[in-house]
């Protein structure tokens, strides 16, 4: 009898302990994902960058792809193509139309997450989805890291994201993502036989350096220096965890940031002859959208669009672009996929790089924007084509190539790419070209059948579980 009881004692124990002993040797269910956003980091000021603080993105090049720049969407700025890079959608089609804007129906602002009505439910409604939903209702692990509106509810779905990992422009201390590296990486090695995982990731420390202190400042290079860190950690922990093979690694740029030209401020005021005809303006520097008085649109565009303060010089040549350009909102030039989007003003008036436009608070206007434009060093928010404006993209893992430089993509172009890579199909039409992205892709990537090799990965413990009772049974009634 005793010895009956501990045979049952032992097959039991190992019952329990089979499911921890098998997952160690269970291959990933999928391809997983890591995306770092390194904000305002150009692909100019990447090419230019010292060799001595790029050992993290030359090994990653290595050992991957390149892409020759990344597009932006218009306009250059955070949340438009936060959004675009969220839904692979234009502006106009995700709606989420500039960092600062004005509801007029509403009478209330947008100012880049730092005023009193930026959590108005209003502004985060764009009808379309964004990733991490959809990754999300395919059953897959989301895991944001100061990933913009992340952690903002869509449709029936809620990513958990802890409060201290929320983006908000409110908090202007540096990012510290490196210290949360090794337990990441960890947490992809132990649950990656069970869920797909993907990160989402931003670095704010380039972009705060930049605008607060300029490209040469000692404060700068160390911001350039701690994302060369943070990019070659990554890959180091990938490496020590055994991930080279299942996980993905993404590093890419917003936008790039340009120099203010301090002889190039002008003033809105100064165009004006009655600035009552003005109700209010939102957003400064490269971009100003002007909301006239009811009735006043016509003489408020003609006095905007003759004034003498940005008129051409007596030394102005032809050929080179105007220092600022008013348009009517059906004007604006369709390659910006910008004018049919909510919000936008009725005049609108966009300067050439470099130089920016400002109130003399003498209007209602954006108070966030009009002083950062007072302190800012660099900027953006210009033509998406100028090459100050475009940022980078590099890749590495088994979806890619190795040592590749491919054609330049636009930040469209990207949203694609990662649901591919998961093994999603968009829930929506998009904007993105499928052609700028296949030529990165690993040979035989696309035929590869992750339905089948999932289906086998997860039935795998059930049959060994079912085996492993039989066996049980078999002994104990024999």
């Amino acid at each position: 009898m005793a010895s009956e009881m501990m045979m049952i004692w032992r097959l039991t124990t190992l019952f329990l302990l089979f499911p921890s002993i098998s997952a160690t040797n269970r291959p990933p269910l999928g391809q997983n994902l890591i995306v770092l956003l390194i904000d305002g980091y150009g692909a100019e000021l990447f090419n230019r960058t010292n060799a001595r603080i790029q050992g993290g993105t030359q090994t990653l090049i290595s050992n991957g792809v390149q892409a020759e720049y990344l597009k932006p969407v218009f306009p250059t700025q955070s949340y438009p193509n936060w959004f675009s890079l969220a839904t692979g959608l234009y502006v106009e089609n995700h709606n989420f139309t500039s960092d600062f804007m004005y509801n007029e129906e509403s009478d209330v602002l947008f100012q880049r997450d730092e005023g009193e009505n930026d959590t108005d439910y209003r502004w985060w409604i764009t009808g379309s989805q964004p990733i991490w939903y959809t990754i999300g209702k395919a059953d897959i692990d989301i895991h944001c890291y100061w990933f913009s509106h992340c952690h903002r509810p869509h449709g029936d779905m809620i990513v958990h994201v802890p409060h201290e990992r929320r983006h908000s422009f409110k908090e202007q201390q540096n990012i510290d993502l490196l210290s949360h590296l090794p337990k990441m990486l960890k947490h992809i090695k132990k649950y990656q036989p069970y869920k797909q995982q993907l990160i989402l990731m931003r670095y704010n420390g380039v972009a705060n350096a930049l605008r607060l202190h300029g490209e040469d400042s000692a404060v700068t290079s160390q911001a350039l220096n701690q994302a060369d860190q943070l990019v070659q950690k990554l890959q180091d922990e990938m490496d020590t965890h055994g991930l080279l093979d299942s996980t993905n690694l993404i590093v890419l740029s917003d936008h790039g940031l340009l120099k203010v030209d301090e002889e190039e401020q002008f003033y809105l005021e100064e165009c004006l002859s009655d600035l009552s005809r003005v109700k209010r303006v939102a957003n400064s520097l490269a971009m100003m959208q002007v909301f006239p008085a009811e009735g006043e649109e016509d003489t408020v565009f003609f006095e905007l669009k003759t004034c003498d303060q940005w008129a051409p010089l007596g030394d102005y040549d032809g050929e080179e672009s105007q220092l600022v350009n008013v348009y009517r909102a059906h004007e604006i030039p369709e390659r910006f996929h910008w004018k049919n989007a909510r919000f936008l003003a009725p005049i609108v008036i966009f300067t050439k790089p470099g130089t920016i436009l400002l109130t003399r608070q003498q209007i209602p206007s954006t108070d966030v924007s009009e002083a950062d434009g007072r302190k800012f060093k660099m900027a953006s928010g210009w033509d998406n084509e100028n090459p100050a404006m475009q940022g980078f993209f590099l890749a590495r893992g088994p979806a890619f190539k190795e040592n590749v430089q491919v054609e330049p993509l636009e930040t469209v172009d990207v949203y694609q790419l990662i649901l591919n890579i998961m093994g999603v199909q968009p829930p929506h039409e998009h904007n993105g070209t499928w052609a700028n992205v296949e030529d990165m892709l690993a040979d035989g990537w696309e035929m590869r059948s992750t339905e089948s090799q999932s289906f086998a990965q997860r039935n795998t413990f059930n049959w060994l579980s079912f085996s492993i009772m039989l066996i049980i049974s078999f002994l104990l009634y024999a």
